[in-house]
């Protein structure tokens, strides 16, 4: 994850924002482990530390045990951090 990491820079002056609470949300292709979009809101993270950050995915992977029931099925989840890496889920 240091090297999706390291790619990414945050502008902290954006002009015509609002002096109220920060949303940020991060738009992604696919997500496969969530290494890119996991790294990409801890930059924004330290930058806006009190930001409401989300992120939206037009395509995930699916995990060795998941099925399939049908490629629109719309889903909700989280990525984070444990023992060393990026875990989805689902």
């Amino acid at each position: 994850m240091l090297e999706h990491y390291a790619s990414f820079a945050v502008e902290t002056k954006m002009s015509g924002v609002s002096q109220g609470r920060l949303q940020l949300t991060l738009v992604d292709d696919v997500i496969t482990r969530g290494r890119t979009v996991f790294a990409a809101a801890c930059r924004l993270r330290e930058a806006f530390p009190d930001a409401e950050i989300r992120a939206f995915a037009f395509l995930r992977t699916l995990a060795p045990d998941e099925v399939l029931g049908q490629v629109v099925d719309p889903c909700e989840g989280e990525v984070c951090w444990v023992f060393g890496d990026t875990r989805r889920r689902p």
